[in-house]
């Protein structure tokens, strides 16, 4: 690491340490600056590597020499790592935070309920479903998009899909808005204290929807998990079984909330785009694939570094952690002709 990089690395903004209200409206200026300074920058800050440049995360994201165990990093106020350790504990059994061997097992266990034939046959549901949020504000010409379709969309199909009561949404948002909060890097003690609580909470309820799964099995997700779990050969713990629950509920939500909204502002912004894509609905697969790169629903991804390594000529050393700005590198102008036009005819997004 040389000196000059030394002394930049303390004045740099950190997306994952800073709070900034423009910044959440309009990251991608920020963004741009941060990756104007390599595409590998270390943050004292955040005590960590910054990632901007997409072949660099790539390789990070497809090698054994990083690993998920994010509960190593060691957060720069020294009060807060127990904190941490203790609220993270609670999830160290989802598969998104496990390695292999026990990511490939866990994530085979659940394969064996979430099969491809009983996603699509919510397909029809799902258009049901659609059609009949629509139905409810079409008529008045406007409507909040997040509020009235956005979200209850795919907090509905993921309800029903676990088998968990859809009319408890609203407990699902507020449980889901404090237990994100958490992963921030600016989280103080009051916050995480909250963000357990609200852990707690999902989990007593979904504990005692399992309970009932245990006595009355219905043709759901959950069911098919408890069954699993309740195997004589292999075997999903509580613990797998809860954490797991936790991240289909909340997770399976928040990124499709976060699509939907991204993908209808793009398009509003971009009319022409617009107007492609009602002349030629066909172009809908590719349309969802430029909304995910040009402004995607989740924006930073964590590793820690296994080996000590290389990258971009920068020394990672072992333990040391890593945030992959996933913004940035979806508009690394080294991959992206033209990476901050939005396309919904764009090639190879």
């Amino acid at each position: 690491m040389n000196s000059v990089f030394c002394k930049k690395s303390s004045d740099i903004f950190d997306p994952f340490m800073d709070h900034s209200e423009s910044f959440l409206l309009d990251p991608y200026p920020t963004l741009e600056g941060l990756r104007s300074g390599g595409p590998v920058i270390w943050s004292q800050r955040g005590n960590h590597w910054l990632i901007t440049g997409f072949d660099e995360a790539h390789n990070i994201l497809r090698s054994k020499s990083f690993n998920k165990r994010i509960e190593d990093w060691k957060h720069p106020n020294v009060l807060m790592r127990p904190v941490l350790k203790f609220l993270r504990s609670f999830n160290k059994q989802s598969i998104i935070l496990q390695d292999p061997p026990e990511h490939t097992r866990v994530r085979g266990l659940m394969n064996k309920a979430f099969t491809p034939s009983a996603v699509h046959r919510l397909e029809p549901h799902i258009q049901q479903l659609t059609d009949g949020l629509i139905d409810e504000f079409i008529s008045r010409g406007k409507a909040d998009l997040i509020a009235e379709f956005a979200f209850p969309l795919p907090v509905t199909v993921i309800a029903e899909l676990l088998g968990v009561d859809a009319a408890d949404r609203s407990r699902f948002k507020e449980w889901s808005t404090l237990i994100t909060a958490s992963l921030r890097g600016s989280v103080c003690p009051y916050r995480a204290a909250v963000s357990l609580k609200a852990t707690l909470e999902l989990r007593q309820y979904l504990r005692e929807v399992i309970a009932t799964k245990l006595r009355m099995p219905h043709d759901d997700l959950l069911s098919a998990l408890v069954q699993v779990q309740d195997s004589n050969t292999e075997q999903l713990s509580e613990k797998e079984l809860l954490a797991n629950s936790v991240l289909l509920l909340i997770a399976g939500h928040e990124t499709t909330v976060n699509l939907i909204g991204n993908g209808i502002k793009a398009l509003l912004l971009n009319p022409a785009q617009l107007e492609k894509l009602i002349a030629d609905p066909a172009l809908i697969n590719q349309a969802v694939e430029e909304i995910l790169r040009y402004d995607p629903p989740v924006h930073m991804v964590r590793r820690i570094v296994a080996d000590s390594q290389i990258l971009a000529g920068h020394r990672l050393r072992k333990s040391e952690a890593i945030t992959i700005l996933i913004g940035a590198c979806n508009r690394d102008p080294r991959i992206f002709d033209q990476p901050e036009k939005f396309d919904i005819c764009r090639e190879h997004n």
